[in-house]
């Protein structure tokens, strides 16, 4: 099962006994877990039990498994990282697996019994694994994809009382990548600054939202390729003081629009930017992004671009040009490359 599907049917009110929820992205585990002490043991601390796996033998949790909720109609046991789902060696030498494989075959009706495994994989030869796909719910938490990743931010933002708008989700996937942990504190920062029922825009994440030196150089190559120079100047000044190298903000912005121009050329065939991503070896998402880069300039245009790109790189290395000076020079006059080349 996904993430999805398994919050849909929490919501609906549908327990089932086991849980194996797997997978590299802790926070959406992290949630799904939350959710489901809220339906099964909302503030009864009685019929809530959390155990770790490296802390307490599997066995004890089991017992604890098997005990009737006390005043209540379920009872909640948690345990984290249970790595008997995998093929790593478990820390503790006194765990009883064949205990959980027992309790898995016929679970208590009367308790939901919820596993993590901090793992991208589950060993699917192990009869664990096979006795909980059967008999309980097992689901993947692994990196969401694009549009999954800006659904959870605006759910997000629903919680925060805020509002954030497309080219802001854009943005900060942009600039702090796919780490869920690291965007769920960027969207409680940037909530505080606009206030309840503000809106987060591009502006404000551009402000405040921050930034690895890397993911620095990729929203300037993508004010570049946009046109938007004040703000890649500015970002070029921050880059510079960084001490990051003229020659190669040069390159980061010539392998953009080499995929640009690679995108423009596949999709206009016919191809999505799904297969060209598969095609040239790179991230779909990446693909995604130049091919909206690359929608104002016509292949011409590109392969111009390229071609004074790199006339620029030959005379800088053999001292005929200072790299800053080239590299300002490039990002000033693009502007002007662009009307001309509307107008030709």
């Amino acid at each position: 099962m996904s993430y999805r599907e398994i919050m849909q049917e929490i919501k609906k009110g549908i327990i089932h006994p086991v849980y194996v929820l797997y997978g590299t992205e802790q926070l959406l585990i992290r949630e799904t877990v939350e959710s489901l002490e809220q339906a099964v043991a909302a503030d009864d601390f009685l019929n809530l039990q959390r155990y770790h796996f490296d802390e307490t033998p599997i066995q004890t949790v089991v017992q604890e498994a098997e005990t009737l909720p006390f005043l209540a109609e379920r009872r909640l046991v948690v345990v984290q990282n249970v790595s008997l789902f995998t093929g790593a060696k478990p820390t503790r030498s006194d765990h009883d697996p064949e205990s959980l494989q027992r309790y898995l075959e016929n679970p208590s009706p009367t308790t939901t019994l919820v596993l993590t495994v901090y793992a991208d994989k589950l060993d699917e030869r192990k009869k664990l694994t096979k006795t909980a796909q059967k008999n309980g719910r097992v689901a993947a938490f692994l990196p969401l994809k694009e549009q999954e990743l800006r659904e959870w931010i605006d759910w997000k933002a629903r919680q925060l009382h805020v509002t954030v708008s497309p080219a802001a989700a854009a943005r900060l996937i942009m600039t702090i990548g796919s780490n869920l942990t690291l965007c769920a504190t960027e969207l409680e920062k940037l909530a505080l600054y606009t206030g309840e029922q503000g809106t987060i825009d591009e502006e404000v994440v551009d402000l405040l939202a921050s930034r690895t030196l890397e993911q620095n150089v990729f929203v300037f190559v993508d004010e570049v390729v946009r046109v938007r120079t004040d703000k890649a100047l500015r970002l070029l000044d921050d880059l510079l003081k960084n001490k990051e190298a003229p020659v190669y903000l040069l390159f980061m912005i010539a392998r953009q629009i080499r995929i640009m121009l690679q995108v423009k050329i596949q999709t206009t065939r016919g191809m999505t930017t799904q297969q060209v991503a598969g095609l040239i070896g790179a991230h779909p998402y990446v693909c995604k992004i130049a091919a909206e880069q690359a929608r104002p300039y016509s292949r011409p245009m590109l392969e111009s671009l390229l071609a004074e790109l790199a006339e620029i790189d030959y005379k800088i290395k053999t001292g005929k040009l200072q790299d800053r000076q080239a590299l300002e020079l490039f990002v000033l006059t693009l502007p002007q490359k662009m009307k001309t080349a509307s107008r030709a």
